[in-house]
C-alpha cells in the first residue's frame, strides 16, 4: 500500500439532504474511525442549508461544493478525482452505518483481487430488507415489466430475472449489479476501468458502471455479512412522476449504448414499449394539476 495514502476514501454525495445528513456522517465517522481514512463531501448546489451544516458540524470532512446539481455521476467523478484513498467508499446521502460495516466491506475486497466492487446488504431504517441485487436490464425484461410478468412472476428466475426477487439476499454472491447506494471500489479498478459516464447523470450510471468493471473482467459482490441502513430514494422520491419519466430515457440510453446494429428494430421497439409505459402516470399527474 503507498504510505501517503489513506486506505480509504469515503465520498458522500449530498444534495437537499438536510434529514439524513446528521445520522449518515455521525455514522460514518464512527464506523471508520478504526480505519485510515479521509471523508469527502461532493455537495451538489443544495440549497436546504447541507453544505454550511457539513462546513459547521462536520470539521473533519473535505467539502467540494458544486454550484449547481451537476447530477450523481458528475458528483461521483468529482469526487473520485479528488480522493487520494487506495479504495474508494463511493456513498449516498440517505444512509446509515452499523459499526463495522467498513471494516467488513473492506476484508473481503482484500482476499479476491479479482472483485472489482464489493457491496453490502441493505435494510430499510425499518429493518425490514430491500431487493438490491440486479442482473443487468435487455430489452425482454422491458416486455415482461410491459406484461406484468415480472410481477405475476416475482421469484421466477426468467421473468423475475432482472430484479432477482428469487434471491434471498441473505447469502454471498457474485452478481451483474449489486445497488449503488454503497460501492467499495479499489483504486486501481478505477484506473483500468475509468470513471462514470456522465451522459447517465442520474440513475443507470451505476448499471453502466458494473457492466463496465465485468466487461474488464472483474466480478461485483453482495455480500450481507455487512449491513447498511438505507432510506429509499431519498434525493429523488420528491418528484416521482419526473423520476419515472428520467428513469425511462436512462433505461433506453443504456441498452441503446450497447445495441449492435441488428439490434436496432428491437431497440426502437422496446423505446415505444417504454414511452407507452409512461403515459398512464403522466397523464394522471397532468390531470391532478389541471
Amino acid at each position: 500500500m503507498n504510505q501517503d495514502r489513506p486506505e480509504i476514501s469515503a465520498i458522500v454525495i449530498s444534495y437537499n439532504g438536510m434529514q439524513f445528513l446528521d445520522d449518515c456522517m455521525r455514522t460514518l465517522s464512527e464506523d471508520l474511525a478504526d480505519l485510515d481514512h479521509e471523508i469527502i463531501v461532493v455537495d451538489n448546489g443544495s440549497h436546504d442549508g447541507s453544505p454550511e451544516f457539513i462546513a459547521e458540524h462536520c470539521p473533519d470532512a473535505r467539502l467540494i461544493r458544486n454550484d449547481a446539481n451537476l447530477g450523481f455521476a458528475p458528483a461521483v467523478n468529482i469526487g473520485l478525482k479528488a480522493a487520494r484513498g487506495e479504495y474508494l467508499y463511493v456513498l449516498n446521502q440517505d444512509l446509515r452505518f452499523r459499526k463495522g460495516t467498513a471494516r467488513t466491506l473492506l476484508g473481503r475486497l482484500k482476499q479476491d483481487e479479482s472483485i472489482g466492487m464489493i457491496g453490502p446488504k441493505y435494510v430499510g431504517f425499518d429493518g425490514k430488507l430491500q431487493w438490491s441485487a440486479r442482473a443487468f436490464p435487455s430489452y425482454r425484461h422491458v416486455f415482461y415489466r410491459a406484461l406484468l410478468l415480472d410481477r405475476l412472476f416475482a421469484k421466477h428466475r426468467e421473468f423475475g430475472g432482472w430484479r432477482m426477487r428469487w434471491f434471498d439476499h441473505e447469502t454471498e454472491m457474485f452478481v451483474d449489479q449489486p445497488m449503488g447506494a454503497v460501492m467499495l471500489i479499489p483504486r486501481r479498478v478505477i484506473e483500468a476501468v475509468g470513471y462514470m459516464d456522465e451522459t447517465f447523470p442520474i440513475l443507470f450510471n451505476d448499471v453502466d458502471y458494473c457492466r463496465r468493471m465485468k466487461a474488464s473482467g472483474y466480478k461485483l459482490l453482495y455480500y450481507p455479512e455487512a449491513v447498511v441502513e438505507h432510506f429509499v430514494g431519498g434525493s429523488t422520491r420528491k418528484r416521482p412522476v419526473m423520476l419515472h419519466v428520467i428513469s425511462h430515457r436512462m433505461l433506453y440510453r443504456y441498452l441503446r449504448k450497447y445495441a449492435r446494429w441488428y439490434e436496432y428494430p428491437l431497440l426502437w421497439l422496446t423505446g415505444l414499449v417504454l414511452l407507452v409505459g409512461l403515459l398512464p402516470m403522466v397523464t394522471v399527474a397532468w390531470l391532478r394539476r389541471r
